[in-house]
C-alpha cells in the first residue's frame, strides 16, 4: 500500500476544512430537512421535560426505524453539545468522511490515493442540501467497510472481521441504499475458488442481514421499502421518470447545490478534468515487469468493484422515481455511481498528475468557496427575523406553519419549507408539517391529541389550507410570503408579531373555529345524533326534520345561514364548549338561533339549540 506525502496530506487536511466549514458558518444551515431532523432529536432527547411538553403529543418508536445511528448517534452528542451542534457534527462527518473513505478503498486496491480529490466537489450534493443526512453518511460508511473487506481479502483476521460486522450493521441502521452497495461489495471482494475462505469473508455480514430481517418483519417502513422494490404486490404504484428527464437531471443529483451558475460552471471544468485524466493516464501503467499475485489480486477486485457503477446508473433508470412517502428513490444511486467510476480512473502519466490534480483541487477549493457564500448571505438576508418570529411564541405551543416563499436566492431546493419545525427543536410542542406523520420516524402522534391528518405533500400547497377550520387544533401559526390569506380570518387569529419576512398569527381565545354554514353544517354531521324533547327550544324547526334529529332540523338553516357571532371556551383536558349565532339571510325567511355544541377530541358532540325559527321554506 503506497502512502501519501504529507504535502497532499496537508492538501486533503484543508480541503477537508473548507468542505466543512459552510456548515459552522451560519447558525441554521439551508438544508431543507434539517428543522425536521432536529425536531426530531428534541423530542427523543427531552421527551420527559414537562415544560417542552413532548409526552402528551408524541410516542417514542425508535426501533421501527431504520436510522437509528443517526439518532442515537445525535441523541448521545446531545447531551454534551446540544441538540444543533451535534447534527452540525454529524453531517460535518459525512461531508469530510466522503473523500477520507474513497482514499481508504483506492488505498487498499493500491491505487493512486490522489484520485480522491476527484470526489471533494461530489461531497456538496444534492442529497446533503436536501438534508438527507442518513443517505449522505452511510455512503462514507460503504466505501470504508469494502476498504476493510479488501484488507480481509489479503489477509484474514478476527478484529478486522468483526470491525466489518460493526461497519456493516450501522450501516444498515443507517440507510438501506448504500448499505445494498456494501453488502455487493463484500461479496465481489469474497468471491473465490475456496468455498470455506469465501464463506469466512462474507460472514461480516451476518449481523446486518439479521438486523435487515428483523427491521423487514416489524417496521411499516419496510413494507413500503419492499413495495418500492417491486417484493410486495400490496399498497400503491411506484412512479417512474421518463428517459429523457432522468438523463436531463442527472447532474442536478450530483453537484447543482446553488442558485447561481457558479456551481455549474466548476462542475463543467471538473468533467473536463476527468477526461483528461482518462486521457493522459491511458497506458500510463503500462511497464516491463511482471506483476506480483498480489498485485494481480487487487487489480481483479477493483475491476469487480467498478461494476458497480454500471448497476448503479442502471438503477438510476430503471428503479422509480417515487413510491407512497419516499422520494426520491432512483437518484441515490447517480452519486454512487459516479464513486465507484472514480475507482478505475488510471494515475495521469508522470508530468501530467501534479498538475491535474492541483487543478481538482483548486476547483474543489472555490466551489467549497462558493456554497459558504452562499451561506452566508442566505443568513444574513433570508433568515434575519426568524429567532424573532419562534421566540414570540410561548414554550409548548401547537404550531402549524404555512410557508407560501419557500425558496431561497442563494442555494437551491426549498431550505424554508420545514421552518415550522425549527419552533418543535427550540421550544417544543407540536408542529405540523411534521416527519411524525411518516413511518420511518422513531416517534409519531398519539392518536387521542394529535393535529388533523395531511394529506401527502400538504406542505407543499399552503393555499388549500383553510384556516377556518383546517387550523382549529392550532395555537400559533408561522408564515413566510403571506399573501394575505390569514388577515381574511380576524375573528379567529390575530396577528401576534411581524418580521421582515415572517409573521405570527395567534388563535383568538376565546375564538370560534368556523367561518360559515357549510362548514359548521359539517361539523355538527360528525356530532352524535340528538333527539329534541317538546320541552326543547327550536321545536318548530325540529318539527320539519324528516329525520327527527337536531342535524337534521339544522341542515337548511345552516346551510344558509351566516355568523353573527360566536365563541368557544378556553381549550382544557376535557375539550371545548361552544356557542355560535346564526343569522338567516334577507329575504330568504326569518330566523335567529344560537347553536351550542361541544368539541371533544376534535369532534363535534352534544349539539342544542336555543330561540325560534321560521323553517326554509
Amino acid at each position: 500500500m503506497k502512502r501519501i506525502s504529507i504535502v497532499w496530506e496537508l492538501v486533503f487536511a484543508a480541503l477537508a476544512i473548507l468542505a466543512a466549514l459552510p456548515i459552522w458558518l451560519v447558525k441554521y444551515p439551508p438544508i431543507q430537512d434539517l428543522p425536521q431532523h432536529l425536531a426530531a432529536i428534541r423530542v427523543l432527547h427531552d421527551y420527559g421535560s414537562s415544560e417542552l411538553g413532548f409526552s402528551q403529543y408524541f410516542n417514542i418508536h425508535v426501533g421501527r426505524t431504520q436510522y437509528l445511528t443517526y439518532y442515537l448517534l445525535t441523541h448521545v452528542l446531545a447531551y454534551p453539545l446540544g441538540v444543533m451542534t451535534a447534527n452540525k457534527v454529524v453531517f460535518t462527518a459525512a461531508i469530510v468522511g466522503l473523500p477520507y473513505s474513497l482514499r481508504a478503498l483506492l488505498a487498499s486496491l493500491g491505487r493512486d490515493q490522489r484520485i480522491a480529490l476527484l470526489a471533494m466537489p461530489l461531497v456538496w450534493n444534492a442529497h446533503i442540501v436536501l438534508g438527507f443526512v442518513n443517505f449522505a453518511a452511510a455512503i462514507p460508511l460503504t466505501l470504508w467497510g469494502i476498504a476493510v473487506a479488501v484488507g480481509l481479502r489479503f489477509r484474514w483476521n478476527v478484529r478486522s472481521a468483526l470491525l466489518l460486522a460493526g461497519i456493516g450493521l450501522v450501516t444498515f441502521y443507517t440507510h438501506i441504499v448504500p448499505f445494498g452497495f456494501l453488502a455487493a461489495g463484500v461479496v465481489l471482494v469474497a468471491i473465490g475458488s475456496d468455498t470455506r475462505a469465501m464463506a469466512l469473508r462474507m460472514m461480516p455480514l451476518v449481523p446486518a442481514v439479521v438486523g435487515m430481517l428483523a427491521w423487514a418483519r416489524s417496521s411499516p417502513a419496510a413494507k413500503a421499502v419492499l413495495g418500492a422494490s417491486k417484493l410486495s404486490s400490496t399498497g400503491p404504484s411506484p412512479e417512474y421518470q421518463p428517459f429523457s428527464r432522468a438523463t436531463k437531471d442527472l447532474g442536478l443529483w450530483l453537484f447543482d447545490v446553488l442558485q447561481s451558475e457558479v456551481d455549474d460552471q466548476l462542475m463543467a471544468v471538473w468533467g473536463l478534468l476527468l477526461v483528461a485524466v482518462i486521457t493522459l493516464g491511458a497506458g500510463a501503467a503500462v511497464t516491463d515487469d511482471r506483476p506480483s499475485e498480489a498485485e494481480l489480486l487487487r487489480a481483479s477486485l477493483m475491476r469487480r468493484l467498478t461494476l458497480l457503477a454500471p448497476l448503479a446508473f442502471l438503477a438510476y433508470y430503471l428503479a422509480p422515481s417515487s413510491y407512497d412517502w419516499i422520494w426520491p428513490i432512483n437518484a441515490r444511486f447517480p452519486l454512487i455511481g459516479t464513486l465507484f467510476f472514480l475507482l478505475a480512473l488510471p494515475t495521469p502519466r508522470r508530468g501530467f498528475a501534479l498538475p491535474l490534480f492541483l487543478s481538482a483541487a483548486l476547483v474543489s477549493g472555490l466551489f467549497f468557496r462558493e456554497v459558504a457564500t452562499a451561506f452566508r448571505r442566505y443568513q444574513r438576508e433570508e433568515l434575519v427575523d426568524v429567532d424573532a418570529a419562534l421566540d414570540s411564541i410561548p414554550t409548548g405551543q401547537r404550531v402549524v406553519g404555512l410557508v407560501w416563499d419557500k425558496d431561497s436566492r442563494y442555494v437551491r431546493w426549498s431550505p424554508f419549507l420545514h421552518a415550522a419545525a425549527m419552533y418543535q427543536a427550540k421550544r417544543g410542542g407540536a408542529v405540523m408539517f411534521s416527519f411524525a406523520e411518516y413511518p420511518q420516524s422513531p416517534f409519531s402522534f398519539k392518536p387521542d391529541n394529535r393535529p388533523p391528518s395531511v394529506p401527502r405533500r400538504w406542505e407543499w400547497a399552503p393555499f388549500l389550507v383553510r384556516p377556518v377550520p383546517d387550523l382549529e387544533w392550532f395555537d400559533y401559526v408561522i408564515t413566510r410570503g403571506d399573501p394575505g390569506t390569514l388577515r381574511h380570518y380576524a375573528d379567529a387569529f390575530e396577528l401576534s408579531y411581524q418580521g421582515a419576512r415572517w409573521k405570527v398569527w395567534r388563535r383568538r381565545n376565546p375564538s370560534l373555529p368556523f367561518d360559515n354554514g357549510e362548514t359548521v353544517y359539517r361539523m355538527l354531521q360528525d356530532a352524535q345524533p340528538v333527539k329534541a324533547s317538546e320541552s326543547e327550544s327550536c321545536t318548530e324547526l325540529i318539527q320539519h326534520s324528516k329525520e327527527g334529529t337536531l342535524q337534521g332540523a339544522l341542515k337548511e338553516v345552516v346551510l344558509r345561514a351566516t355568523s353573527r357571532g360566536g365563541h368557544c371556551s378556553g381549550r382544557g383536558s376535557d375539550g371545548r364548549e361552544c356557542e355560535l349565532e346564526l343569522v338567516k339571510e334577507q329575504g330568504t325567511g326569518q330566523f335567529d338561533i344560537k347553536v351550542a355544541f361541544g368539541i371533544h377530541n376534535n369532534r363535534v358532540s352534544s349539539p342544542s339549540c336555543k330561540g325560534a325559527a321560521q323553517p326554509p321554506m
